[in-house]
């Protein structure tokens, strides 16, 4: 008669507290309070959705190790692969008993569905006290609880994609700083990427709502490029894309992303590549950046490499706008006059020059002239700017000059 009555009791507490506007959190500590037992929530990527945390086990390694890392490294995941674990998870419907040798403790586990769905599993820890036949019903009732709270905070789709975005969330958030515990998530997920990474992100503002969503058009974007996943993110299209050839990928690789961006008039910044998905949010930036600083130079054009944009992105982190401006090299401000005074057009001619690495040929190529003409035409700047273009300082100089020119838009000198 006790048992039913506190059974009747828990159960009101339970509806009270999923009626509420609560976290997943205050049902954990109920079902602590009452199990008196600690006990984690796990998806089936073995991430942890949620955990008691008042009682310290500090003797059990798995325990320990779920913990610390929020996730079974792949020889744990392995090891209860290949001891059925979750198969015995799948097959059972009611909550069951589980000990290995790995464990110090006992365990309980119940599973969570949703949708007819297997989405998650509830395992209690025999820590504190040994488990009663009663643990198995109040198990049982959490996991319904915990259902319907997954529900509530739209947890619903527990596919292997949802869990691998979640990851990919993870990633650009920030919250792995140690490489060899993303290295062990990846084989847990099944996800692979080449040495050479990058983030393309994606601005959807210009979609056509009303002929796409956010969520088809991503999956239209990833099936562009090989060895990437795309996720929505902050109201934008992410792709973590990989290579193993950098010029390749830029040259040929890229080509069926670039016109599906032209086609949906998409605007689109690439980082810059790298190594470690550690600097994943580091890099998204960059592309964001790269977006940002494409629009106000006003380049028509829809996708922004970062590379191109560096300097820019260093003049606009100057903390002094019109101190900046005073670094444009003096030598580069009197050709602007001459121009002026002249009707010349040195100062394009010579920027074509620091482009082309001081090449005659490729400049006069670009301009299309002929190469004794622009030959003679750096002779002329040479004597004017009155600087040795061998120097690599001077010659940096004069090409940082150049950017600040383009970033402020600044086309004479008394707009100084």
């Amino acid at each position: 008669m006790e048992h039913n009555s506190n059974f009747s009791q828990f159960s009101a507490r339970l509806v009270k507290t999923l009626s509420k506007e609560s976290s997943m959190q205050a049902l954990v500590d109920l079902g602590y309070e009452v199990l008196g037992n600690p006990f984690t929530i796990t998806d089936y990527s073995v991430k942890v959705l949620a955990s008691t945390g008042e009682s310290k086990v500090t003797d059990d390694p798995v325990w320990n190790e779920l913990k610390a890392n929020n996730n079974f490294i792949f020889q744990t995941y392995s090891y209860y692969v290949k001891n059925s674990l979750f198969d015995q998870i799948a097959k059972n419907d009611a909550p069951f008993y589980w000990s290995d040798p790995y464990c110090k403790y006992p365990r309980l586990i119940g599973k969570i569905r949703i949708n007819n769905k297997d989405v998650a599993s509830m395992v209690v820890c025999a820590h504190n006290r040994d488990f009663t036949e009663n643990d198995k019903e109040l198990v049982s009732l959490l996991c319904d609880a915990f259902s319907i709270e997954l529900q509530k905070t739209k947890y619903i789709d527990f596919s292997p994609r949802l869990v691998q975005q979640n990851f990919l969330n993870d990633l650009l958030d920030g919250k792995f700083e140690n490489e060899r515990l993303i290295v062990e998530r990846l084989k847990i997920l099944g996800l692979k990427f080449k040495s050479k990474l990058f983030v393309i992100v994606i601005d959807i503002q210009n979609l056509d709502k009303s002929r796409s969503t956010l969520h088809f058009m991503r999956d239209e974007i990833e099936n562009k490029l090989a060895n990437a996943e795309a996720i929505v993110y902050h109201q934008k299209i992410v792709v973590l894309a990989s290579c193993e050839n950098d010029r390749h990928f830029q040259e040929i690789e890229l080509k069926p992303l670039k016109e599906f961006i032209k086609t949906n008039h998409l605007q689109t910044g690439i980082s810059r590549s790298f190594s470690k998905l550690t600097d994943v949010t580091e890099h998204y930036l960059e592309s964001v950046e790269a977006i940002k600083l494409g629009n106000h130079i006003n380049r028509d054009q829809l996708f922004y490499k970062y590379d191109d944009f560096m300097f820019f992105d260093l003049i606009s982190n100057y903390t002094n706008g019109e101190k900046i401006k005073n670094l444009i090299h003096p030598s580069l401000i009197r050709l602007i006059e001459y121009d002026k005074e002249n009707g010349t057009d040195y100062v394009r001619s010579f920027y074509t020059f620091i482009c082309n690495f001081k090449n005659v040929k490729d400049s006069a190529n670009t301009l299309n002239i002929h190469r004794n003409t622009m030959f003679h035409r750096i002779e002329k700047i040479e004597k004017l700017l009155n600087v040795d273009l061998n120097d690599g300082d001077v010659f940096f100089q004069l090409y940082l000059s150049y950017k600040i020119l383009e970033f402020y838009k600044i086309a004479l000198p008394n707009r100084l």
